[in-house]
């Protein structure tokens, strides 16, 4: 397989802009996310809940915040360092702050999905359903992406299935 054929620079333009479709794709869902746990208190129903629920809600409200910050830290460090060639290190840091908003993202979906079905169903449906969201979240998120080799993603196999090829040395 034979890589683009393009300057180090056009390499790290084309990074960026990857970050920044994957940013804007978990942006919108964890705003939707936050503007459903921003609204809850003023619900009627919001005051039947017990201490825990109402610290557990506070836990994720807050989480939410976090994660929208974080997801726009990149911009913000972009704008920073903005003329000063330093694309590389821009690059980088987005690369590793967009796998922290992947785990964050996860991590309030889950949450939430658990704190639903804790006001709907009680505390054991919430334990059940939210620790399936939690292991499906965890294999989706994290697992998956690590089975797959970067040769195989373009044939559709995990590197169970893929043999290396004579004189390839290269790990993932």
């Amino acid at each position: 397989m034979q890589g683009r054929n393009e300057s180090v620079e056009e390499r790290l333009d084309r990074n960026w802009n990857d970050i920044l479709q994957e940013i804007r794709v978990m942006q919108t869902g964890v705003q939707i996310l936050a503007a459903f746990l921003v609204v809850l208190p003023f619900q009627a129903r919001f005051t039947i809940l017990d201490d825990r629920e109402r610290l557990f809600y506070l836990c994720l409200l807050v989480f939410s915040g976090l994660l929208i910050i974080l997801i726009i830290t990149p911009v913000a460090v972009h704008r920073h360092f903005f003329g000063h060639r330093v694309k590389l290190t821009t690059v980088k840091m987005g690369h590793a702050i967009s796998k922290l908003v992947i785990l964050g993202v996860g991590i309030l979906v889950s949450g939430c999905v658990w704190f639903v079905v804790l006001v709907l169903a009680g505390w054991l449906s919430a334990l059940i359903v939210g620790g399936a969201i939690v292991l499906a979240a965890g294999y989706l998120l994290v697992v998956l992406p690590r089975m797959i080799k970067p040769q195989s993603a373009v044939f559709g196999t995990l590197k169970s299935e893929q043999q290396t090829p004579p004189g390839d040395t290269e790990t993932s």
